[in-house]
């Protein structure tokens, strides 16, 4: 009866000598039989369920090629459920073994007949269903207690103990400061508009190991709004423990594991105080600013590769300013078919020193600023204005609706008139009546603005720091989107006298005037205003 040995053990949890421990006691039955093995198949750390392809289960798939090519008797294992935990992939080797006329013998249960195969196939499929049942069971009942039923987080470390009764009550976590310093930093940086890819870079650049040890990534940091997994979404950090999020759903034909969001109503949200690391606001601010481009499309949200990208124009045939090789810029027409006549080039370092030389200068001149207060106070005094006089308009509205009604009312308790057309009188009247409340209440929430004397001041300190953020390697990344919100476009064209280009700027006042630290116009009533142009500094 010439054999082959199978054996396999599920997860890398368990203990990897148990292989041996199976080959081993098949040996010796073999032994004392007096079956000769052929060869030994193993699987080491894959479930019962994996299926039976190649690539899903190689030591079973070469058994049973073995097995089809001929000469061997009998396929050897310690029970059904080391070959099979699927009761479709149990019935499929019997099926193949059977054609071939190889007997499948178990230690369990002697020669597995089409009987014992079957219902013991289905009883190893059972049980591995129930023990995944028992396991978020068991889950369920450690988050109950305030324990962790899974990995260990990033700013935490294990804490646990020993019970009254010998026995190690795991799951137990507490803070590590050091970790949970890089936890804080992280929120708080990109919460004032930092990415998550440029927060990775600066940690790793400073040599701080990531999670376990590996190297930070932006997945890290951003996770899976979906899941709900990644750094700043976990909420263990506000101390809550949330279970049970997602399921692990095995697709029927790859046996991949799959994994499907749970609805949040089956969700187990524990409270754990104690392993609280950031305070409300922090938190909040990190969900409203990822709240703030969820549903954009990704393309939308990629940074401009250079801080000048997609602003610059040809000053002579209206085309991209763009990188033409290395770091030269020029037109995008000249480039392609020479159509254009401004054959002209810029370095990236010296567009982008002229630009922001020209942008200060400018903006910090005492006549510009004025410019900028001046229209600044002249469109919001414009609006009151015009508040006032809609606001009389909608006053004298609403008083003859209401006169109207009490009017009808009054015929209606005399007895006048036909009643369908006092009705109808009355509808129109209180429809009037409330459209004039409700457009009232429009203009009373809008925003009052106190215009501080000291607006041209704080203009100009707000100008000097994002000078200073434009500077400083660490904080260019967050400096550059405020810069682009300023500049509507920059005109490029040939010097008038000499070799190089005259560069002018033209900006957007809105948010220029934003960087004096007052309220902007709401975006639903922005103000049209002209372009400031000619920033450019004298060259």
């Amino acid at each position: 009866m010439r054999t082959v040995i199978y054996a396999r053990f599920s997860s890398q949890l368990q203990n990897s000598r148990s292989i041996d421990d199976q080959v081993a006691v098949c040996r010796d039955r073999a032994t004392r039989e007096g079956w000769p093995i052929v060869d030994v198949f193993t699987d080491y750390a894959i479930s019962g369920a994996a299926g039976i392809g190649e690539a899903q289960r190689p030591g079973l798939a070469a058994l049973l090629a073995a097995v089809e090519g001929g000469g061997i008797d009998q396929v050897l294992t310690e029970s059904t459920d080391r070959i099979a935990r699927h009761e479709g992939d149990s019935f499929a080797i019997r099926e193949r073994l059977a054609y071939v006329g190889t007997r499948l013998f178990t230690l369990s249960d002697g020669e597995v007949t089409q009987l014992t195969g079957t219902i013991k196939g289905l009883m190893d499929a059972q049980f591995r269903k129930e023990l995944g049942a028992k396991i978020k069971r068991g889950q369920r009942g450690t988050v109950s207690a305030g324990r962790s039923p899974a990995g260990l987080a990033y700013g935490y470390r294990t804490a646990n103990k020993i019970d009254a009764n010998g026995r190690p009550v795991r799951g137990l976590r507490e803070i590590d400061e050091e970790q949970a310093s890089i936890v804080s930093r992280i929120f708080r940086e990109f919460a004032e508009g930092k990415s998550a890819r440029t927060i990775a870079g600066r940690l790793a650049a400073e040599g701080i190991p990531g999670p376990r040890g590996s190297h930070w990534r932006a997945s890290t940091i951003q996770g899976d709004a979906k899941r709900g997994n990644g750094i700043l979404l976990n909420r263990l950090y506000v101390g809550e423990i949330v279970h049970n999020r997602t399921s692990k759903i095995v697709e029927p034909m790859t046996r991949k594991v799959r994994i499907r969001t749970n609805p949040p109503a089956e969700w187990q949200v524990e409270r754990v105080p104690h392993l609280r690391i950031l305070d409300d606001a922090t938190w909040h601010a990190a969900q409203e600013r990822r709240a703030s481009y969820q549903g954009i499309r990704p393309t939308k949200c990629v940074r401009p590769r250079r801080m000048l990208s997609g602003l610059g124009v040809c000053g002579v045939c209206g085309s991209s300013w763009i990188v033409i090789s290395g770091e030269k810029w020029g037109c995008a027409r000249y480039t392609n078919d020479g159509s254009c006549s401004n054959n002209r080039k810029v370095m990236t370092s010296t567009f982008e020193a002229r630009v922001i030389a020209g942008m200060s200068e400018q903006m910090l001149d005492p006549d510009v600023v004025a410019v900028y207060v001046k229209e600044y106070h002249e469109h919001y005094a414009q609006r009151a204005s015009d508040n006032r006089r809609e606001r009389a308009r909608l006053e004298k509205r609403l008083t003859d609706a209401t006169g109207r009604i009490e009017r009808l009312v009054a015929a209606i308790a005399t007895g006048a008139a036909e009643f369908a057309e006092i009705k109808d009188a009355m509808q129109q009247a209180r429809s009037e009546r409330e459209d004039a409340a409700e457009q009232l209440q429009d203009i009373d929430a809008d925003p009052v603005i106190a215009l501080h004397p000291t607006i041209a001041a704080d203009y100009r300190r707000n100008v000097d720091d994002l000078n200073a953020k434009l500077a400083d390697p660490y904080t260019r990344d967050e400096a550059i989107p405020t810069l682009r919100k300023m500049i509507d476009r920059i005109v490029l064209t040939p010097a008038e006298t000499g070799r190089g280009v005259d560069i002018a700027v033209e900006g957007r006042l809105a948010a220029m005037l934003a960087l004096s630290g007052a309220m902007p116009p709401p975006r639903e009533r922005t103000v049209v205003v002209e372009r400031v142009k000619g920033i450019e500094p004298s060259s």
